[in-house]
């Protein structure tokens, strides 16, 4: 038990107690209970500074005071130090700018007099040509006024007669069907007319053809065995080869 956590069993039940020749009283502390290093967290320990970070105070900055770059100076604007160099070389001119004299005048286009020496052409003016003034034939004669709106969903608008109503059976076109049917089947006089003679051709492909039904199929007959009176009779056998002897 690490110390500092109380009394230990024997101590505290006071029944049980260690011999003095046993221990010398010191307490049990386990294994996984036992600091590494006890003089780490007992007494006050070394601690270093904490790190600057930037800040928009002068905490944030290792000088005291804030230093200026530019110290005492006075303000400078350079659009104007740059037009008072521009007048301060104009000065140094002895008379006006120099203009060089006017080119040769090109052609704008086909047709156009600009750039030549005749001038504009009177035929070629792009003035218009005085005409008459337009004068309309006049309106259509109408007989009756016309009739507004388009006519839709608004009976007797437009020129076309409007339709009556008819009324239409349900079936009516399966009622018609019925009745030509009916009549086609009155104008029909005994059965369909079958013809009894059908045409043939005179040669047909088979010479051997014929109407007539054919003879039933000839059975041919089973083989008869030949039965031999003479009973059988093994071959004899064959000879052996002739081996020579030569006593010694």
């Amino acid at each position: 038990m690490p110390s500092g956590e109380g009394k230990g069993d024997m101590d505290r039940l006071g029944v049980f107690k260690e011999m003095s020749y046993i221990s010398i009283g010191d307490k049990y502390t386990s294994a996984t209970n036992r600091p590494f290093n006890e003089s780490a967290y007992r007494s006050r320990q070394m601690q270093a500074g904490m790190a600057i970070q930037r800040c928009a105070l002068q905490n944030g900055f290792f000088d005291k005071s804030y230093k200026r770059i530019f110290e005492h100076e006075a303000l400078s604007d350079p659009l104007r130090l740059t037009r008072q160099n521009r007048i301060k070389q104009a000065k140094k001119n002895l008379g006006k700018a120099f203009i060089p004299c006017h080119g040769v005048k090109k052609p704008c286009g086909s047709g156009s007099h600009y750039g030549t020496l005749s001038g504009p052409v009177e035929a070629m003016s792009p003035l218009t040509v005085p005409q008459k003034a337009h004068r309309s034939s006049g309106r259509n004669i109408i007989t009756s006024p016309p009739k507004k709106g388009s006519g839709y969903s608004y009976p007797n608008v437009t020129l076309s007669i409007t339709e009556l109503y008819a009324s239409d059976p349900y079936d009516g076109a399966k009622d018609v069907l019925k009745k030509e049917a009916a009549i086609h089947r009155s104008k029909l006089r005994d059965g369909p007319f079958k013809l009894n003679l059908h045409p043939r051709d005179y040669f047909q492909g088979n010479p051997y053809h014929s109407d007539k039904p054919l003879s039933p199929a000839h059975k041919p007959l089973p083989p008869v065995q030949k039965v031999s009176p003479v009973p059988f009779k093994p071959p004899s056998p064959s000879k052996r080869p002739l081996v020579l002897k030569a006593h010694l």
